[in-house]
């Protein structure tokens, strides 16, 4: 009688477990690819520089989770296998071009710091103060 319970109990359980993993694979999930600030991002409101980044988080998640819905779809456990794939490949192509544009705005930003800095700033009044001071009024030549 336990066998027979314990095979049954199995049977219930054995779907979901097999919904979960999909078959041996692992189904990819957002949080895997977006920073933990915006897992839970949800439609922005309003104007700023926050929410332009928070929007375009929002978009990836709703093209992310739209693409695996196409995936859920498929048939054939080699065809969705291959199209997580090719969503995961997506992803990680999106985040490592979103890195290199913020690598080069930190770097754009950085050279404009450089250029304002208080050495070149301070550079003209350091001139006239040394050759104000060079020749006194009351020096005798």
């Amino acid at each position: 009688m336990k066998k027979f319970l314990l095979v049954l109990a199995f049977m219930f359980t054995a779907p979901v477990l097999a919904e979960e993993l999909d078959y041996g694979f692992t189904v990819p999930e957002w949080k895997d690819f977006a920073p933990s600030a915006y897992v839970d991002v949800e439609e922005p409101k309003g104007l700023g520089k926050l929410n332009e980044i928070a929007s375009y988080w929002y978009k990836r998640k709703t093209e992310f989770e739209a693409g695996l819905e196409e995936c859920k779809v498929l048939e054939t456990n080699d065809e969705r296998f291959n199209c997580y794939d090719r969503l995961k490949v997506h992803q990680y192509k999106e985040n490592s071009d979103y890195n290199a544009r913020m690598e080069a705005q930190q770097r754009a930003g950085s050279n404009i710091r450089e250029m304002n800095s208080m050495q070149d700033n301070m550079l003209p009044i350091n001139n006239y103060i040394n050759s104000f001071t060079r020749f006194q009024p009351n020096e005798i030549r």
